[in-house]
């Protein structure tokens, strides 16, 4: 057998086996495609809707914070000297006045003394000058006096030095660090001691623009605590910030008292909890039916049997609806549930209850 007709015979068996291959390959396309799952173009999403009437509105609004201190300072040295002694340790109860602690003041009381010293004999110069009947000129009794004067000076700053070096408690309170030991030196500004008052606390939450006309100066609220869920503490409300932060929110600070038998510590968490009527009626949405996001809610309306999204605006909040601002009118029909199938243009059927 020649070289040409090997040839031609490879050609015919590549050939073959192309056609063969193509054959499969379609055959395989045809099995696929017929398990691909195909929506059928008249199918419907059954979903759960409402239909919207306005009505009063009763918003149920709670906010999360923390307590702080009523009061926090940092007890700094204003004089320099070396600690002879301490009244605190971390955790100490103080009152306002108690002494911190002592510096050593040694080198200013013997000042002291000198100065008081050289005021006397300045004072006896002085009067001498004064009752003599001759041979003194005005200015010497005029520097006699004057020196007297810089001596009781130098003794009032040398008396406040001392009362510097005794550190004391600006206020009642918890002392909550401590940055010293007897023995080690301290200058002017050198940190000593935290203390706190939590006698009274302050809850500090943030409220949304549309709420914060809620609040007023002076209201009384109820405050709870996951550590104590079942009592409540008196707030008032004392600060309601002028300016909002980046994301629209208010400050609101409220004092609550501290509990002898349920005591609050800084850094726990409470809650206030705002219930209310809105008598002008509203349009209202239960919370199943919102999509998106807080920021950018959403729901799916239903018209002519297909479900649309549509942006709202929110207002108050109770346990179970949301007031709805704008973007939805009275007899508008939304989906409530079977939201999970949804897509824009999605076509459903309303079940009937």
């Amino acid at each position: 057998m020649n070289n040409a007709v090997r040839l031609i015979i490879f050609a015919i068996v590549v050939a073959g086996l192309a056609v063969l291959a193509f054959f499969k390959l379609r055959s395989n396309q045809k099995e696929v495609e017929a398990n691909i799952y195909k929506k059928d173009p008249n199918a419907t999403t059954l979903i759960q809707a409402e239909q919207l009437q306005p009505a009063p509105f009763e918003y149920r609004n709670t906010y999360l914070g923390s307590f702080s201190p009523n009061k926090e300072a940092i007890i700094a040295s204003e004089s320099s000297g070396r600690v002879i002694r301490t009244n605190i340790e971390e955790g100490t109860y103080v009152t306002a006045g108690s002494v911190i602690a002592q510096l050593d003041t040694d080198i200013l009381t013997n000042q002291l003394k000198s100065a008081e010293a050289n005021l006397a004999l300045a004072e006896k110069t002085a009067s001498r000058l004064q009752a003599a009947a001759v041979g003194v000129t005005e200015v010497q009794i005029d520097n006699a006096n004057t020196q007297a004067v810089n001596l009781k000076y130098q003794i009032e700053l040398l008396k406040k030095q001392i009362s510097m070096t005794t550190i004391k408690a600006p206020f009642s309170g918890i002392i909550t660090g401590k940055y010293f030991e007897t023995g080690s030196l301290a200058g002017p500004g050198a940190q000593m001691a935290t203390i706190i008052d939590i006698s009274q606390l302050k809850l500090e939450i943030n409220v949304p623009e549309k709420e914060i006309t809620q609040f007023t100066k002076g209201m009384k609220l109820n405050v709870k605590t996951e550590i104590y869920p079942d009592v409540s503490f008196p707030g008032t409300v004392w600060l309601i910030a002028s300016k909002a932060d980046a994301s629209r929110n208010y400050t609101v600070k409220i004092t609550v008292p501290n509990n002898g038998k349920h005591p609050l510590k800084a850094g726990m968490y409470g809650t206030v909890e705002l219930t209310g009527n809105d008598s002008k009626e509203s349009i209202s949405i239960p919370r199943t039916a919102l999509i998106g996001s807080n920021k950018n809610p959403e729901v799916y309306i239903v018209k002519d049997g297909i479900v649309q999204r549509q942006a709202i605006t929110l207002g108050a909040s109770n346990e179970t609806r949301l007031q709805v601002l704008s973007g939805l009118n009275a007899g508008d029909v939304i989906a409530t549930g079977g939201l999970v199938n949804l897509t824009d243009g999605t076509k459903v059927t309303i079940a009937q209850n």
